[in-house]
Formats: C-alpha cells, sequence, structure tokens
C-alpha cells in the first residue's frame, strides 16, 4: 500500500467518510436539548478561540460571506412567515 499513494489516499478518504457518516448518525440521534448542548458548546469553544486569538495579538477571524443559496433560504423563509402572519 505505501508504494501506491493513490490507494492510500482513497483508503484514507474512505475512513474520514465513514467517520463523518457516524457522526451525522450520531448528532441525528440526540434529543433536540442533547444539540441545543453541543451547539452552546461549538458556541463557547469559538468564543474562547477569538478571546485567545485577541490575546495571542492576532488579528480577528473574518467569517466567510453566506452562499447565495443561503441568502434565498432565508428570503423564501421569511416570506412565507409574512404569509402566514396575515
Amino acid at each position: 500500500m505505501a508504494d501506491n499513494p493513490a490507494a492510500l489516499i482513497r483508503k484514507q478518504v474512505e475512513a474520514h467518510d465513514a467517520a463523518t457518516e457516524a457522526e451525522l448518525a450520531r448528532l441525528h440521534s440526540l434529543t433536540v436539548r442533547e444539540r441545543a448542548a453541543v451547539i452552546e458548546s461549538a458556541c463557547r469553544a469559538a468564543a474562547q478561540i477569538a478571546r485567545d486569538r485577541e490575546a495571542a495579538g492576532l488579528p480577528p477571524i473574518e467569517p466567510e460571506a453566506w452562499p447565495a443559496s443561503t441568502w434565498e433560504f432565508l428570503r423564501k423563509h421569511a416570506a412565507r412567515r409574512r404569509e402566514l402572519s396575515r
């Protein structure tokens, strides 16, 4: 296998995909309260990273712009909410 880099990379990608599927299955099995705790934990970690970057003198992280598909989803959702509230 060490002599075949393509096979090695393919195995690594397959392992990553399997781990991703397993993690998604685990997340889908959580209750809403458990999912909220996961999100809260991720937010705390992100805030700590931002504080640590600032303490180290690093510039703040500039978030990527939302893709057009996200803006379209939000636009449609807002339009549906307006229709329902009439």
